[in-house]
């Protein structure tokens, strides 16, 4: 009977100064009137990042079911581009899905979500299916990011993320490293991580090969740590809560691969998890430990809850050493830090090349997201100095700049290649629901390979 009274709200653009808008409305606001939501946007200025945040608020806990009017917004903005109509109804698309249904609960009683259809001219049909494929990979990431650790540990991760790939198979190839591999591969700095745990770590990596008239070829890097205790450092109660979602990375990664293979892009992408627990116990890392790391730097251990740096300072090392990667890009939810720079709006970026950075900032802009560049600057290495090893991997006693020492320390361990690093510690999970965020931005990116 519910479903017989749901009724289709349409939603259109509308410019804020058209004579229908009567009421002095800011841009990006909603005014609705006969069953018609008009988003007002201002004709002159197209946003995406703006459109994108301000679709997903308009459509929070919505219960109607939607019919979006894309040409609307097409034509308000009078686009007549080809790449810019794909990236607006692109973020358009995957902005109306985000709230369409819940990706994980346990709740006894589910909200059934919206109906969505959209309304566009055939010749966009590819569009928007590659839109919903992206969609789908954004889901698949927040699904694995809402479960509890209980359910997403190293092994569960690799046979979720297996699944997900099994309908393209054919098109990547997929490796997993164990516990014995990566002690022969000398991934020690993951394995020290993984030392309190009972679960054996886990490097997965799904190597996408398309672009066979390009010699690049990208490495993501994704943190993967399924729970975060600290470690020895262990955390009191309110900071180790949420700490599931300390692998938001790694499932970043995968499902950005999987929109590219999906999809049939042309790029050289390969995508590599670095998944273990950090808990405490008998065998765990102690502060004062030096630990010999894949790229052959030995690494003092001021504080195991520095832990996510650890893993993927040997995830960088293999993505060069072993798959040749032109380009690092990785992401991760490395410091709290965030919080008091950038809060969650905005995620942090680190690169090591100007170029890269504003191919990366255009390239996350025309994908809906939110990103600024923080500084890379040799004072903040300075503070990981060691009296013992090559490096400490953190500086318990100098908490200025937190999130540049860390990609400072990260920077150390890329053989001299090119490096983007991203961090989502505040951006990736919003009020306690994974977001899946900066997987338009990887696909897209991805993309820009020459």
């Amino acid at each position: 009977m519910e479903s017989l009274e749901r009724k289709y709200v349409i939603f259109k653009a509308l410019d804020v100064n058209d004579p229908l808008n009567s009421e002095k409305k800011k841009k990006y606001e909603t005014l609705e009137k006969d069953n018609v939501i008009y988003f007002l946007v201002d004709k002159k200025d197209l946003d995406l990042p703006r459109i994108d945040d301000y679709i997903r608020r308009a459509t929070s806990g919505f219960k109607k079911d939607i019919e979006v009017d894309l040409k609307s917004f097409i034509e308000v903005f009078a686009l007549t581009s080809e790449s810019e109509i794909e990236n607006l109804l692109t973020v358009l698309v995957v902005a109306f899905r985000f709230n369409q249904k819940i990706p994980f609960t346990m709740k006894q009683k589910v909200d059934p979500g919206y109906g969505l259809k959209y309304t566009v001219s055939e010749k966009y049909k590819d569009i928007i299916g590659k839109a919903i494929v992206i969609s789908d990979a954004q889901y698949f990431c927040r699904n694995l990011q809402d479960r509890p650790s209980s359910q997403i540990y190293p092994e569960s991760f690799v046979e979720e993320v297996k699944k997900l790939f099994k309908d393209i198979s054919d098109k990547v190839r997929i490796s997993v490293l164990d516990k014995q591999e990566l002690k022969k591969e000398g991934m020690n700095l993951l394995l020290g991580v993984n030392a309190g745990s009972i679960r054996e770590p886990r490097l997965l990596c799904i190597e996408y090969l398309n672009n066979s008239s390009s010699s690049e070829k990208y490495a993501y890097v994704g943190k993967g740590i399924t729970f975060d205790s600290g470690g020895m450092n262990i955390k009191t109660m309110s900071y180790m809560r949420w700490m599931k979602f300390d692998m938001s990375g790694a499932a970043s990664v995968m499902a950005a691969v999987y929109a590219l293979a999906k999809n049939d892009i042309k790029t050289n992408v390969v995508a590599i998890a670095a998944l273990t627990e950090n808990l405490p116990g008998a065998t765990a890392i102690r502060p004062d430990d030096i630990i010999v790391s894949h790229s052959g730097k030995t690494v003092e251990i001021d504080n195991t809850d520095a832990e996510g740096r650890l893993v993927l300072a040997d995830a960088l090392s293999y993505a060069v050493k072993k798959y040749g990667a032109t380009k690092l890009v990785d992401i991760a939810t490395l410091t709290g830090a965030m919080m008091v720079s950038l809060g969650d709006t905005y995620s942090g970026v680190w690169a090591t090349d100007d170029k890269d950075w504003k191919v990366f900032k255009k390239t996350a802009y025309e994908s809906g997201e939110y990103v600024w560049r923080l500084p890379l600057h040799e004072d903040y290495l300075k503070q990981l100095d060691s009296k013992v090893a090559d490096i400490a991997n953190c500086n318990s006693n100098d908490r200025r700049a937190g999130s540049s020492s860390a990609a400072c320390f990260l920077v150390e361990f890329t053989h001299g290649v090119n490096y983007i690093h991203l961090d989502v510690a505040m951006t990736t999970d919003v009020k306690n629901m994974g977001q899946g965020t900066l997987i338009k931005t990887l696909y897209n990116f991805a993309k820009t390979q020459n």
